[in-house]
């Protein structure tokens, strides 16, 4: 089962706490400002962020593609790894897009050896198709990465007309917006700037938020989602599912149930994200037997998540039969499942497949 593509992050995620797949991979980058002023700095350093000049692409290997043109003024950049879990989940979104808006160049970059890379692009074959390159000395990682605060891979940075026109991760929902808009001739750098500070005040609100549950201070956290929640309700969707989160962590299940419910009816329109919310709360490998409470609230979240999705993903029926089964109602999970067995990919099938047998043999007793 795969829950919608995440990114890990360097800061302490709630997510892992719970048991929810981690919303990030920390970005290696063994390169630091040298604290020694006496010593001459090979890279001054510097920040990054939506309306600056893009620096240079400082790349040393192309292993599939060539380097975009000097004259190219708008393009995509995404730093990722061969190690990275949600890096792979992300590639065929990425090569999607690249086919949806094949006049801005995309170009993958890995810090890794070339070997390395070259091996997986090869594996991966037409599911990569934008171009792929290798850093040269952490110099671009340094002066697009570092710069810009971004601690966590996949990052996604689109150029427009040489500037900084988005910073984020590619499965972002603003990440294609921003692409949209660029093809559909109504970018302006002003709005972008505008998005990349509401995007920065939400994220201080949800570190702090996380903070004040790592300090065991869940009445605070959920306080201070409510607020931000009251002053910009645009972004309820993020701050809800946080809220939900908190609550699940710090064991307040019947709040955290009445939250969901909010998500399914009215916030959420993501499937995925709701299918992400919903699986890590019942997934057997948590080792444990899930309560009622999170049972209900699973089955809410992937009942929604189906009825978006007209019943039509694999991943999402799986969720959904196992609630069902968990929740007694064997006989429709069954039903489900059998539903999410016809839908599987290849990755998960056999997973799916022990899941509808448990639920056949169980149904016998």
């Amino acid at each position: 089962m795969l829950p919608r593509p995440t990114r890990f992050t360097v800061a302490l995620s709630l997510a892992f706490f719970m048991g929810f797949t981690p919303l990030a991979i920390a970005w290696q980058d063994d390169d630091k400002v040298p604290a020694n002023p006496g010593k001459k700095e090979t890279r001054p350093a510097k920040t990054l962020g939506v309306g600056d000049p893009a620096p240079a692409l400082t790349l040393d290997t192309f292993v599939k593609g060539k380097a975009i043109s000097a004259t190219t003024k708008t393009y995509v950049v995404e730093f990722w790894a061969t190690w990275c879990p949600p890096c792979r989940t992300s590639i065929p979104h990425l090569t999607d897009l690249q086919k949806k808006f094949p006049k801005i160049p995309f170009v993958g970059v890995s810090d890794e050896k070339s070997d390395i890379v070259e091996g997986f692009v090869k594996d991966m074959g037409p599911k990569m198709a934008y171009i792929v390159a290798t850093d040269k000395d952490k110099t671009t990682s340094g002066d697009w990465m570092r710069a810009a605060g971004q601690n966590g891979i996949p990052t996604a940075f689109v150029v427009f007309e040489g500037k900084v026109a988005f910073i984020g991760h590619p499965m972002d929902k603003n990440f294609e917006k921003t692409l949209d808009s660029i093809g559909q001739g109504k970018f302006t750098i002003e709005v972008a700037i505008k998005l990349a500070e509401k995007t920065k005040e939400i994220g201080m609100v949800r570190s702090t938020a996380i903070k004040q549950v790592q300090g065991g201070k869940v009445d605070e956290a959920v306080a201070t989602l409510d607020t931000a929640i009251g002053k910009s309700p645009e972004d309820q969707a993020d701050l809800a599912t946080l809220k939900f989160q908190v609550l699940m962590f710090g064991k307040k299940e019947d709040q955290a149930l009445e939250v969901a419910n909010d998500l399914a009816s009215r916030i959420l329109t993501d499937s995925q994200a709701l299918n992400e919310l919903a699986f890590p709360l019942i997934d057997p490998k948590n080792g444990k037997k899930p309560s009622s409470a999170r049972v209900k609230a699973a089955l809410v979240l992937a009942q929604a998540a189906d009825k978006i999705v007209g019943g039509k993903d694999g991943n999402i029926a799986d969720t959904l039969g196992l609630a069902l089964f968990l929740s007694g109602d064997k006989a429709q999970a069954i039903q489900v499942q059998e539903r999410a067995v016809r839908l599987a990919t290849k990755g998960n099938k056999e997973e799916v497949e022990a899941r509808l047998k448990e639920f056949r043999e169980s149904g016998k007793n």
